[in-house]
């Protein structure tokens, strides 16, 4: 089922407002008050037995400017969890439902997705994580506590679930929830992945004193460069943060004229492995990445919508 405030690209030619109000997910109460929510049937028999599909967590990329969410769907996660998602030029439809088994919504969404993702000929995926049923483990970015901290019940148990095991061990626990919230707005801005994808502090970054993922951080990394006592720190945290760069032996000069030319492109991400990426289509077009989302990002031009669904 989809939320039905959630918008197509490509134009549907089925009515799309037949919706249905069902009890809100108790997965969802921490973010949705009210009782019931509005959705989309997508099954020819909503009340049959059908597979669960696949949605994916898409908020810790919002960052990325090649992702794209179209729409999400009843679960067992969150109200953000992606169904219906874009990374470059690749689609992911979450909902498992076999063909003969839609409804008209659902089929004529299915080949609209399937014309949308298209146009994307020249988008390529950018971000690249770790999937934890492959290596093992996931990467959490720093919002993660953002989110626990910001749950109006609720402990926090699972706070060691997102940090280092060494680093809760020692500062964090047995700490109140006021506790970790001073702790959390103080080190935010250091942390980073240890090993298993766990949140622990970069004291490197702490000792320098600018959180990496701020553009200030690459001006005062440049100016360091220039000081012999704070040089090895900077070549260290720009090699660590920013692997796409000229290198860290690479003069001051040369990394103030790499910054000039390719800040517009630049973007961080923590679930990408807290680093710098350059968004290449942005570069190649001209375009800002901050201004390349969404659409904007496709080849080729908008279709017509497909009679009949």
């Amino acid at each position: 089922m989809l939320r039905d405030h959630e918008i197509f690209h490509t134009p549907l030619a089925v009515d799309v407002k037949k919706t249905v109000s069902i009890n809100t997910p108790p997965e969802w109460q921490d973010e949705i008050a009210a009782a019931q929510v509005t959705a989309v049937p997508l099954a020819r028999d909503p009340k049959g037995q059908h597979p669960p599909g696949w949605c994916t967590y898409t908020f810790e990329y919002e960052g990325s400017p090649e992702l794209e969410v179209m729409c999400g769907g009843i679960n067992h996660k969150t109200p953000r969890a992606g169904a219906l998602w874009r990374q470059g030029h690749l689609l992911h439809f979450g909902f498992d439902i076999a063909p003969a088994a839609m409804n008209e919504i659902c089929r004529a969404m299915l080949i609209n997705a399937i014309v949308y993702i298209s146009r994307f000929t020249d988008d390529r995926p950018i971000v690249h994580t770790p999937c934890g049923f492959v290596q093992g483990h996931w990467i959490w970015d720093r919002a993660a506590l953002d989110r626990m901290l910001a749950r109006k019940s609720g402990d926090l148990n699972n706070l060691q679930f997102y940090v280092h095991q060494p680093y809760f061990e020692k500062h964090l626990k047995g700490k109140s929830r006021q506790d970790v919230a001073r702790w959390h707005a103080q080190y935010r801005d250091f942390l980073c992945a240890a090993d298993d994808g766990r949140l622990t502090v970069d004291e490197d970054a702490r000792s320098f004193g600018i959180g990496p993922a701020a553009s200030e951080f690459m001006t005062q990394a440049f100016a360091a460069l220039d000081e012999p006592t704070k040089a090895p720190l900077a070549r260290k945290l720009l090699a660590r943060y920013v692997p796409e760069g000229p290198g860290a032996d690479a003069s001051p000069a040369r990394w103030r004229s790499w910054w000039q030319e390719n800040r517009p492109y630049l973007f961080f991400s923590d679930i990408g492995g807290y680093r710098w990426y350059l968004d290449p289509l942005a570069r190649k077009r001209g375009v800002p990445t901050n201004e390349l989302r969404g659409v904007a990002r496709a080849t080729l031009k908008s279709p017509t919508a497909i009679p009949g669904g």
